[in-house]
């Protein structure tokens, strides 16, 4: 049976950490919906023959639709087109339980598609056919700022701000009407180096992060947006740029999660890693999750760090590796990671 906790507004709101004026509402994502094609095996790359596995992929409907699978009511922001890839990737995030009644189906163009290979080295590379696909010309003026307004909470990842231009201006419209109508605001910087670097979106970057409720970026990318060093130096850093909640994945070294100046710092878990595509997206959805079911701030963490763990261990993302919240609360139970507690002030 699903846990049922106090709802956010009860527990998380007294002690100061969190709160959404609809704390029974959605969460929301807002984003680009893509294919992702990947090889069947290990060794397989793009310049070679060989099988793949078509799966609905996209950071911010992975997020959607892990928020349906652990239990919430979800939904996604974007646009998609009227070919024949774009269905089926609604149609699985819909399968999946994810309200996709927003969802712009417009002719101007096609879906993005990623190929992805493994290296010898154990990392990934993409190769992405996507510009000026559907996805990225969802704009402003799609928004439904009423289904905004009524939200748990809104989430979107970084590189919506470098997309496009029509994506950005629509990022930051949703971030406003959030911000205007009291909801949660979660923002996951998702750095993409290879969408370019540039003064003006650094600067789009932290004004983002300034209007951010909670963020989870992976420490590596908490470094490069502070230049800090120790966890203890990056999650300060990031707190003073305004989130009241700060999570840092740190890939097989587990996670940490901070609010309300305690700091919870979760081992990594053992297990055999098949395809980490949707570790990260899930983990956003498991804390929006917590926020609002009102966990405990150690319970919070082990739940996002467990969550984030179970998608490794299978190939793909959505409709194939995210894990049901049975599948997570029996890996909590199993005291499967170190879970310490500490002050954010005497963290080093």
């Amino acid at each position: 049976n699903r846990r049922r906790t106090a709802p956010l507004g009860i527990e998380m709101e007294n002690k100061g950490i969190a709160h959404s004026a609809n704390p029974t509402g959605k969460i929301l994502t807002l984003g680009e919906l893509l294919v992702d094609f990947i090889p069947t095996d290990a060794g397989g790359r793009i310049d070679a023959p060989g099988t793949v596995l078509k799966a609905a992929s996209g950071s911010a409907g992975i997020c959607a639709c892990a928020a349906a699978l652990l239990g919430a009511h979800s939904g996604f922001l974007g646009k998609i087109g009227v070919d024949a890839l774009s269905r089926m990737v609604c149609d699985t995030m819909a399968g999946a339980g994810v309200d996709c009644s927003r969802v712009v189906v417009s002719p101007e163009g096609q879906i993005g598609l990623a190929f992805l290979e493994y290296l010898p080295d154990g990392r990934r590379n993409y190769q992405y056919y996507r510009n000026d696909s559907v996805g990225s010309r969802y704009g402003a003026e799609d928004l439904d700022r009423a289904y905004i307004a009524s939200a748990f909470a809104l989430h979107f990842p970084g590189m919506l701000l470098e997309l496009s231009e029509p994506m950005r201006d629509a990022s930051l419209e949703a971030a406003r009407i959030a911000k205007e109508h009291g909801v949660l605001l979660s923002f996951d910087p998702n750095l993409r180096f290879e969408l370019g670097r540039s003064p003006a979106a650094e600067a789009r970057m932290m004004q983002v992060l300034s209007m951010a409720d909670v963020i989870a970026p992976t420490l590596e990318e908490g470094r490069i947006l502070t230049g800090k060093r120790s966890v203890g130096d990056v999650l300060r850093a990031l707190h003073a740029l305004g989130p009241s909640i700060v999570a840092l994945t740190r890939d097989k070294e587990g996670a940490v999660l901070s609010a309300g100046g305690q700091v919870v710092l979760c081992g990594g878990i053992d297990v055999p890693v098949v395809d980490p595509t949707g570790a990260g997206d899930t983990f956003d959805a498991a804390l929006l999750i917590a926020l609002q079911r009102g966990m405990p701030l150690a319970e919070a963490a082990l739940f996002c760090n467990c969550a984030g763990t179970l998608v490794v261990t299978r190939r793909g993302a959505i409709g194939l590796a995210l894990p049901t919240c049975e599948e997570v609360e029996t890996l909590m139970a199993q005291a499967p990671c170190t879970v310490q507690s500490v002050q954010l002030d005497a963290l080093a």
